[in-house]
């Protein structure tokens, strides 16, 4: 059986969110309407004339809302605020307050445009802030803001969740309002219920929620104009609630691909020393490695390769063609008891090679640290966050020393991709939440709250960030913590209004159509504030004082 809106004409909906245009027919009734209130209001005619028009003008105002009404109902949402409109407004017009229910209609509805409009407008202004930034990264950011899910915030979710109880105890307080105004003075029943329909009105919850889905809408798009591209609002408000970021070293601090910068051995000539380094390294994952078998352009042996040992962090130990050999750095030959030359050199990461048991050479591996990475720990520590965590796959000693040059909280070395996720688990918790930003590796989601990956792009990472715009994660991390203010703001602020507006209500200086004016008001002024994202919130401004 079909539903019974699925036989109403096309006409009689309003369909402007659903073609993104103005509804020219819902102009048009709302015209006619508000010129059959006016003429009912100015004009002298008799009651039941006035009674007449003021029903057309309900009518021709509220057709779209009885639909909608109905269309809430099949779908079991009893407290829609376009039934809860069109309900107040007939039970108005039934104890003779016909000129408010008319108004209130026609408020509501010209108000629903209002929003509308605005909502529009400050979308386009929100993606005019990605400015310069690539065509990709653009598309991407219009896609995603066309996702409902993408922009909506867990505020949100949680105002509309408790916005169903929120209704039922208002609808109790107004029945207990309109019962105790009878006994409190000398109050009709008329006046009483009036009053009560006014709370019920006012607590409606649109006004709290209208701007958030704005809102998370200019901070993703004034994330994307720093570089970084989240993939939903929710993620944003998990950054900005971030405690404690690990760094992953590779690609980030380092540069993406080391070079050899230099080789030294008063034993071996060059070419035959990187013969040796490059079958050294052939089997291993490490960075240096790769640099290695960059600069080795010869093909290899690889039946001369055994006995392989992986020294994470610090080098490889192996046989080749049936001498030992060993490439690491000087505190692997400490541990062995293994004497080598000490180099004054601060250029890079030098590894050293004996052959045999012995001493042959080394090579300088290049190891400066990124520039634009060089203040992400002191910078994120300005942001709020309390502590920074740095995982390299290098050697203790080495690592220390990164770490302690950036400012680093705490340092895990000779890390795999195995350690890492384990570190990432053990530090992760109700309590704790956290932020993992690496550039390669693994393909998939780690223990963390947040993974941010540098890169253009990524199939599992929560959000992106441009390799060239790296230094601005933190100032995205404030964007986040600005989203997430600017929304509780806007909270507040409707929340506030909708208290002054019951207590006008409840003393009997207010009415119907203007208490839905004021709240359409403050619908709007929070769309406003919305665009505010680009600047400090109140809540820092405060805090900061």
């Amino acid at each position: 059986m079909s539903r019974f809106t699925d036989r109403i004409p096309s006409f009689l909906k309003n369909s402007s969110k659903e073609t993104g245009k103005v509804d020219k027919i819902l102009v048009i009734r709302l015209i006619i309407a508000a010129v059959l209130l006016a003429v009912a209001v100015i004009v002298q005619m008799p009651a039941v004339v006035r009674y007449v028009l003021l029903a057309l003008s309900l009518i021709i105002a509220g057709i779209d809302l009885a639909v909608n009404a109905i269309e809430s109902i099949e779908a079991g949402d009893y407290f829609a605020s376009s039934l809860l409109v069109l309900v107040t407004a007939i039970i108005a017009f039934c104890i003779a307050f016909p000129v408010e229910a008319a108004a209130l209609v026609l408020v509501y509805q010209l108000g629903l445009l209002v929003v509308d409009y605005v909502d529009k407008r400050s979308r386009k202004a929100s993606l005019e802030l990605l400015g310069d930034q690539e065509d990709e990264v653009i598309a991407r950011v219009h896609e995603r803001i066309g996702q409902e899910d993408a922009t909506k915030l867990r505020l949100a979710g949680t105002v509309e969740k408790s916005a169903s109880s929120v209704l039922k105890i208002t609808m109790i307080f107004a029945v207990v309002c309109a019962i105790g105004l009878l006994f409190l003075g000398d109050f009709s029943i008329r006046t009483s219920l009036h009053r009560a329909l006014m709370i019920l009105i006012v607590c409606t919850p649109f006004s709290v929620v209208a701007a958030m889905p704005l809102t998370a809408i200019y901070g993703l798009c004034f994330s994307a104009q720093q570089g970084v591209l989240f993939n939903k609002a929710e993620t944003m408000e998990d950054t900005a609630e971030v405690s404690t970021v690990v760094f992953d070293k590779a690609g980030i601090f380092s540069q993406d691909k080391p070079r050899v910068l230099s080789v030294q051995s008063n034993i071996l000539d060059n070419r035959t020393f990187m013969n040796f380094a490059a079958h050294a390294v052939y089997y291993s994952e490490q960075p240096f490695a790769q640099a290695i078998s960059s600069a080795y352009g010869t093909e290899y042996k690889l039946d001369v390769i055994s006995d392989f040992q992986e020294i994470p962090g610090n080098g490889v130990e192996l046989q080749i063609a049936g001498n030992p050999v060993i490439l690491a750095t000087p505190s692997v030959f400490a541990l062995r008891g293994i004497r080598i030359p000490q180099d004054a050199q601060t250029d890079g990461q030098a590894y050293y090679m004996t052959v045999a048991n012995r001493y042959v050479g080394r090579i300088l591996i290049s190891d400066a640290v990124n520039a634009e990475a060089r203040d992400l720990p002191e910078s994120m520590v300005e942001s709020g966050v309390r502590q920074c965590i740095l995982l390299t796959e290098e050697g203790s000693e080495e690592s220390q020393r990164l770490g302690d040059l950036l400012g680093f909280h705490e340092v895990y070395s000779e890390c795999d991709t195995e350690k890492k996720l384990r570190v990432l688990s053990d530090l992760s918790g109700e309590q704790n939440k956290l932020a993992y930003i690496y550039a390669n590796g693994f393909e998939a989601h780690s223990a963390a709250d947040v993974d941010i990956r540098v890169s253009k792009r990524s199939k599992f990472a929560d959000a992106l960030v441009h390799p060239d715009q790296i230094s601005n994660l933190p100032f995205a991390v404030r964007i986040c913590k600005r989203m997430c203010d600017i929304a509780k703001e806007n909270a507040v602020f409707a929340i506030a209004v909708k208290a002054i507006l019951i207590f006008l209500s409840m003393i009997g200086y207010s009415n119907l159509w203007f208490v839905m004016f004021v709240d359409m008001a403050a619908a709007v002024a929070t769309q406003l504030h919305a665009s505010r994202i680009t600047q400090e919130s109140l809540i820092a401004r405060i805090k900061n004082r």
